[in-house]
């Protein structure tokens, strides 16, 4: 037993050089050898850049910066942790909201001050037993190759090991990731066959959301919150299947019940924001929004939107001074983000307006204008949404219906996103049908799609690539477009040969696909599909 301990790298995180060495020493007393120590957050995520962790044992509160929870936020967020990692939560700490956040983030496991060798032995013991050979599925996952990850997962299922419920969880957690809603729903629904799990039947709801069916959906969050009101996913969940559903008021209420039991979700206070300033709530978009900005400070989440939500929300509530103080701040803070001159000229442009200075609102719009042409055609439609909805509050409503227009082009297949939009129109009085006009450009793609793939079934490739080439030139923001038309002449390629006109197409959608979605698992299958045609590449 003292080897599965010792074959293992190890950092201690903690901000009393005391504790770090009463830690260390308690490792050492169970065979443990490779030990690394952080003195604070800064000093972890720098730490965990440089080598992989096996285990962290990571005290909450670890003075000025970062906490463990925004530790744990950063190294989830920036793949620092694998899913062959263990992370530790450590803390005296005692009040709800602290503990509601630290558990929300989901550690593998939470240790409360003063802890024993036998505690701490025995908690790592389980944990080494769930994360048992996941090394290959956490290396399949880093590549994003989801297939072979499932594939990994597979092959430990079949021999029935003892964290065969962990597998089952994570198999689930991947096909949800990787949007095959239909294989997580059978997982699902063969765990709760056997007995009712949380995670299980969340997972049941989350799988009906992910195939539109968001009625049903909602129904399995309110069941599991009637069980468990303090199951804050679930609360998450409900909001986001009510807001998809055009229930913005309920979704709004939804989201303030959250907040009273987990105050500390930065995500969640931020949507709350914006749902409660769309709802022309001003003082609860502020506390929201003030909220998020405070959590933000150490997170790595922090961005722009956030200070620009809080002094909208100021201005919303004729704190005017308030709001232009607050604009100020986001030059200072976040002085190399590409997007910190946009968000302060919306911003700008809001407050100027309500202060009944049209000059100076108009001068502001121009501004935000020329920022976001800068990102030029594949600019996030967060961007166009909000632009759209300073230029409506400015009076220019052909110049916001041409942006939620395009918007919704570049965005079909994104339900949440949508009903934003329809929200904006309704809130911000825009002369524009934006039901109608979802439907008929979802129609539209989806008629394109269907023909460019009958077009490839009957090896009419240059015929499809053309067509979906054409869409691409109309949608360039349009992920999907841009994903089937790189499908489809990397199809071309393996069929009949790489060309180099074929190529240079290819990484065109690729590149667009990068500055569009980085993170987007779809990327990851046609870059390796690319390198097979281009080894050199």
């Amino acid at each position: 037993m003292a080897q599965a301990f010792a074959d293992k790298n190890y950092l201690v995180i903690d901000d009393f050089p005391d504790m770090r060495a009463a830690i260390r020493s308690i490792l050492r007393s169970l065979g443990v050898n490779r030990i690394d120590q952080a003195r604070d957050g800064n000093d972890a995520i720098t730490q965990m850049q440089i080598k992989h962790y096996d285990v962290v044992l990571c005290d909450y509160n670890l003075g000025p910066g970062k906490d463990g929870q925004q530790v744990l936020e950063e190294a989830r967020h920036r793949l620092l942790l694998g899913v062959d990692s263990i992370f530790i939560m450590v803390t005296a700490e005692n009040a709800r909201d602290m503990v509601m956040g630290a558990v929300e983030y989901a550690p593998d496991s939470y240790l409360a001050k003063p802890f024993t060798k036998d505690l701490l032995k025995n908690r790592l013991d389980k944990l080494f037993e769930r994360k048992a050979h996941l090394s290959k599925v956490d290396k399949a996952l880093v590549a994003k190759d989801y297939g072979a990850a499932i594939a990994e997962l597979d092959a430990l299922i079949a021999a029935a090991p003892k964290n065969l419920s962990e597998l089952f969880k994570l198999k689930a957690e991947i096909c949800l990731a990787a949007h095959r809603y239909d294989d997580a729903m059978a997982i699902c629904e063969q765990v709760l066959a056997g007995r009712e799990i949380v995670w299980a039947r969340l997972g049941m709801g989350r799988s009906l959301f992910g195939k539109k069916r968001y009625a049903e959906a909602q129904e399995v969050f309110r069941e599991l919150l009637e069980t468990d009101r303090d199951l804050i996913a679930a609360y998450d969940w409900l909001a986001r299947s009510q807001t998809t559903l055009q229930q913005f008021a309920e979704a709004e209420a939804t989201l303030r019940r959250a907040v009273k039991l987990s105050p500390r979700g930065l995500k969640r206070q931020q949507m709350l924001g914006e749902l409660a300033l769309n709802n022309s709530h001003g003082p609860e978009a502020e506390i929201a929004f003030g909220q998020a900005v405070n959590l933000a400070r150490h997170s790595v989440l922090n961005h722009p939107s956030l200070f620009a939500g809080l002094a909208k929300s100021k201005s919303a509530n004729n704190k005017h001074g308030e709001a232009l103080k607050i604009i100020g701040e986001i030059g200072k803070v976040f002085a190399g983000n590409p997007e910190t001159a946009f968000y302060k000229a919306t911003a700008t442009a809001i407050v100027k307006q309500s202060q009944g200075d049209m000059a100076g609102a108009t001068e502001a719009l121009r501004a935000a204008e020329q920022a976001m042409a800068e990102f030029g055609e594949t600019s996030h439609s967060r961007l166009g949404l909000e632009m759209a909805k300073t230029c409506a509050q400015l009076g220019e409503q052909d110049k916001a219906a041409r942006l939620l227009h395009k918007a919704i082009a570049n965005n079909h297949d994104d339900d949440e996103f949508l009903m934003e939009i329809v929200q904006t129109c309704r809130e911000a009085g825009v002369d524009y049908d934006a039901e109608t006009a979802i439907r008929e450009i979802q129609k539209r793609v989806v008629t394109t799609n269907n023909r460019g793939v009958r077009l490839i079934k009957e090896g009419e490739f240059d015929a499809a690539i053309a067509l979906l080439h054409e869409a691409c030139e109309e949608m360039p923001g349009n992920k999907t477009i841009n994903l089937n038309a790189a499908k489809a002449c990397i199809m071309k390629m393996e069929k009949l040969g790489a060309t180099a006109e074929d190529l240079l197409a290819v990484r065109r959608y690729v590149e667009r696909l990068h500055a569009l979605a980085p993170q987007d698992w779809r990327l990851a299958e046609v870059t390796s599909r690319l390198r097979k045609l281009t080894p050199q590449t």
